[in-house]
């Protein structure tokens, strides 16, 4: 099965407008306006998936489809979310009292309208008929939404690595945000890149092996962290998300963040951001520095030499992996919300591409002692250079 960006650009459109349907309905059911925030293809791992519905104590609802298409549909919620949309479907109605039997039964009422018009629409792409299962919901205590998912054709060094369509909505008054998340099979997603009729598509095995390599950049960069701090770190997750440019920025949080930003040159060429939450850029200067951390110069100094080791350990695997030499710039010190650190350099590959390949990588401690948030935007013409190097017929 081949993948291209041709290919990515039609799954992407093809969710969005499912989810501004999906979106739709949620408005006429429940008299909630709700906008799609941005949508994302995401090539990952169950267990990265799996991780965050579990970090973030996610209530969802889960529908099955098969057809001209296989596969899973999910809707997510924050426990805080799901209580607002209920009470506006059921007036009154406490979710965590002896009414979470009706409750769950609300949620998937909404899910089952919502996900059938986002199904919808991609059956009348495919001119096929789609079924869809009976909504699930799915508790804490079970195996977790995506366990009966199909991995096969996937499968790249024992990662059981998924594509997923990822849409999030939020209400327009900001009381009610949820993740719409399509995952069909490795057999349906060639169907669908068929139905694109793109001959210079690459295999799948090329954007696994690149994923794989992300994977390893945020390992290395952990290990080096924890040398350079003495503070154990690991990676919590590190995936390749294909996203219109324009949602990059919305990609990240609106939270205060410092670290730094650096430009790297060869294949492929684009842009890294080390990002840190303040306590955690904080914590990261107390361990540099001991008793200097009040002096905001050396506060800095130390932050952008710990960008420059991450960013080093996070891009030499690639170049070892690609056999090609790939150049760093001085690291620049930034101190911004996250979403205004990121617009530029969206900004600047836009001039070029109406898509974006974001990597997305966070490394923690235990304990939360300090987060790093790696995202690394690269040029698209010199990524596809660097995936036709992966591929198994170069």
């Amino acid at each position: 099965m081949n993948l291209d960006v041709r290919s990515l650009r039609t799954f992407s459109r093809l969710a969005h407008s499912g989810a501004e349907k999906a979106a739709g309905s949620l408005t006429t059911l429940a008299g909630i306006d709700t906008y799609v925030n941005v949508t994302k293809v995401e090539l990952g791992t169950k267990a990265d998936v799996e991780n965050e519905f579990a970090e973030r104590d996610l209530v969802s609802v889960n529908i099955g489809f098969s057809g001209g298409l296989d596969g899973r549909t999910i809707l997510a919620f924050s426990p805080e979310s799901a209580e607002r949309l209920v009470d506006a479907l059921v007036p009154g109605m406490d979710p965590t009292s002896g009414d979470g039997e009706l409750a769950a039964s609300s949620l998937k009422e909404v899910a089952n309208i919502m996900l059938g018009g986002f199904i919808d629409g991609w059956a009348d792409y495919l001119d096929t008929s789609i079924d869809i299962t009976t909504p699930t919901y799915v508790d804490e205590d079970s195996g977790g939404p995506l366990e009966e998912v199909e991995t096969d054709g996937f499968e790249h060094q024992d990662d059981e690595r998924i594509l997923v369509f990822r849409n999030q909505l939020e209400a327009a008054d900001d009381a009610i945000g949820f993740d719409l998340y399509m995952v069909p099979t490795s057999q349906s997603i060639g169907t669908i890149v068929e139905a694109s009729g793109d001959d210079g598509a690459l295999p799948v095995e090329s954007f696994a092996a690149f994923s794989e390599m992300i994977c390893d950049g945020a390992n290395q960069a952990s290990d080096d962290i924890t040398a350079m701090t003495g503070i154990d770190t690991a990676v919590e997750v590190s995936r390749l998300s294909f996203v219109p440019i324009e949602g990059v920025p919305m990609s990240l949080t609106d939270g205060v963040r410092r670290g730094v930003v650096l430009e790297f040159t060869g294949t492929p060429s684009g842009y890294i951001a080390i990002l840190f939450d303040e306590p955690s850029a904080e914590n990261i200067a107390s361990s540099l520095l001991p008793g200097m951390e009040a002096d905001e110069a050396m506060r800095q100094s130390a932050i952008q030499e710990i960008g420059n080791i991450v960013t080093s350990g996070f891009l030499d695997g690639w170049a070892n992996a690609l056999e090609t030499t790939i150049e760093i710039s001085p690291p620049r010190h930034v101190h911004d919300i996250g979403s205004a650190i990121v617009d530029p350099l969206a900004t600047d590959l836009a001039q070029s591409q109406e898509y974006a390949f974001l990597i997305d990588s966070t490394i923690r401690t235990d304990d939360d002692e300090f987060t790093c948030d790696i995202y690394a935007l690269p040029d698209e013409n010199e990524l596809r250079k660097a995936l036709e190097q992966l591929s198994p017929a170069a």
